[in-house]
């Protein structure tokens, strides 16, 4: 790897491709895992729930009451001791045979030691990522839509506003490649949750996420691409929007050295990044500058 590609992978968190996998890296895996998941939700085992979320998951929602009362749309967080509700008896989705339960699951995307989702549940819409961590699979970033009751159906997926979470997520690619760290800020919502898994095998093997923060992505944004040395005008900025429903999408960004996968929300009628799991392209991947 080059000087500029091996600073690449410093700066974005390299995952180390060494790691043994006691599950695979496949669609089927990842299939099972968020089938796991959403079968104990529904039998109430909060320990099988908990085991397959990570202890930092970003899990989030868009919210327009507070406290009972109307108020501007915001994102909510709901973190991984929430999900202690499902054990308790105010869980409706409880059930004698959870799997009987609604579990439409469509995995978009597998890619390296990430993969992009959504289930659609008796009481949820839930865009996932996933990341295969201590050589499992778990959900590492979630954005739920709430449906009205238990068993309502949910909204369908649309193409609208499909034009503008492209443009979103184009000016936090190009921003990077202009070195325009307000650019990039600018495109994520302030609660933005930006992470990708890092492996040390350096006599050590334990995985954790790295993070990078609302303001740690300005920084970014106004550092990557002063040594890399990319032409705005020609580098990588292939982005598939995966699904829209409501106020959520998930969505991919391919660029010249990385990939994100992004779930957005639209907040007070404006789309923003929300949520991001990222890693670096293998060498064989990268362009060159």
């Amino acid at each position: 790897m080059n000087g500029k590609f091996w600073l690449a992978a410093i700066v974005f968190g390299a995952s180390s491709a060494t790691a043994m996998a006691s599950e695979p890296i496949t669609e089927q895996a990842v299939e099972s895992a968020i089938r796991e998941y959403v079968d104990a939700k529904y039998a109430g085992d909060v320990e099988t729930v908990q085991s397959r979320a990570h202890h930092d998951i970003a899990r989030r929602a868009v919210a327009n009451t507070y406290w009972g009362r109307p108020s501007d749309e915001w994102v909510r967080p709901y973190d991984h001791d929430r999900l202690q509700f499902y054990g308790t008896r105010l869980n409706e989705t409880k059930r004698d045979h959870p799997e009987s339960g609604r579990c439409d699951i469509t995995v978009f995307d597998v890619e390296q030691w990430s993969a992009a989702a959504v289930v659609v549940m008796e009481d949820v819409v839930d865009f996932l990522h996933l990341a295969h961590f201590d050589g499992r699979w778990l959900i590492a970033d979630s954005a739920v839509i709430i449906l009205d009751e238990n068993g309502a159906a949910p909204p369908a997926p649309t193409r609208e506003g499909e034009d503008e979470i492209r443009q979103v997520v184009r000016d936090y690619c190009i921003g990077f490649y202009e070195v325009d760290g307000d650019k990039v800020q600018a495109t994520c919502h302030p609660s933005l949750s930006k992470r990708t898994v890092e492996q040390w095998r350096e006599g050590e093997g334990f995985d954790y996420f790295r993070p990078i923060t609302w303001e740690e992505i300005r920084i970014l944004g106004e550092t990557f691409n002063r040594v890399l040395g990319f032409d705005p005008g020609k580098a990588r900025c292939d982005i598939e929007v995966y699904e829209i429903r409501d106020n959520v999408a998930i969505a991919k960004l391919t660029g010249a050295v990385w990939f994100d996968y992004m779930q957005l929300m639209r907040v007070n009628g404006d789309w923003t990044v929300v949520n991001i799991l990222f890693e670096p392209l293998p060498e064989d991947r990268c362009e060159a500058p």
